[in-house]
């Protein structure tokens, strides 16, 4: 069988092999720019890294890329669910104030605190969807409120949004992963119900393979899109 023959058995057996040179040499950088991104150290590592091995939230590409230009060193950020972000959140000059919870008490113990705030270890009952509204891990965010950005990106994210919304300050920030899943649209829904604007950045994430959703909410773009 000749090269021209393998080539083509080879694109009908996996579609997304190039189907000429420019294909491929377009293909090749692409890969090269998601290298430039961490995207291949991250698959490699298990976790999301940049180019340089530092953390990065696993959110997607552009939603990490907006909120690198919006966020000012006076926003005080509240996460629900510890990890890569919240060493990212952490980074000198990037934010005011970075407190986080995570329920699980394994990875709580490997997560390095930060210089600018605290992890705390809460437990929670539930699925990652929903949990109970009073359960303190969901009412965890009160202590600090009003925060300038929240981060829904762990357990009992439907939960979570409907207590993020009213510890919010009057410009802040609601940033919701994984809205392409359709679990999360209660979510969304208590969000927008409440009066908070929305913008959507569909992407690549570090390491994965398929586009996918993170969304931002609020009611005064504008404050992020001026740094005011």
């Amino acid at each position: 069988m000749n090269r021209r023959s393998v080539m083509a058995r080879a694109r009908t057996l996996v579609p997304g092999v190039p189907r000429s040179r420019r294909e491929l040499e377009t293909s090749l950088h692409v890969l090269a720019s998601l290298r430039a991104q961490g995207w291949h150290r991250s698959l490699g590592a298990g976790a999301p890294v940049d180019a340089a091995g530092g953390p990065r939230p696993w959110l997607t590409y552009p939603a990490v890329d907006w909120l690198e230009r919006a966020l000012t060193p006076r926003a005080r950020v509240f996460e629900y669910g510890a990890g890569a972000s919240t060493s990212w959140f952490a980074r000198p000059g990037r934010v005011k104030e970075i407190v986080s919870v995570e329920h699980d008490p394994g990875w709580f113990a490997r997560l390095p605190q930060p210089p600018n705030g605290r992890i705390l270890h809460v437990p929670c009952v539930g699925t990652w969807w929903e949990t109970d509204e009073p359960a303190p891990y969901v009412r965890a965010i009160a202590d600090g409120a009003p925060w300038d950005v929240v981060v829904i990106d762990g357990m009992g994210r439907n939960t979570c949004a409907r207590a993020a919304v009213d510890h919010l300050s009057a410009t802040g920030l609601v940033v919701l992963d994984d809205t392409d899943n359709p679990a999360s649209r209660p979510a969304q829904a208590v969000l927008t119900d409440r009066g908070l604007g929305r913008l959507d950045f569909w992407g690549l994430k570090p390491g994965m393979p398929t586009r996918l959703c993170t969304s931002v909410f609020s009611r005064d773009f504008n404050a992020w899109l001026t740094g005011a």
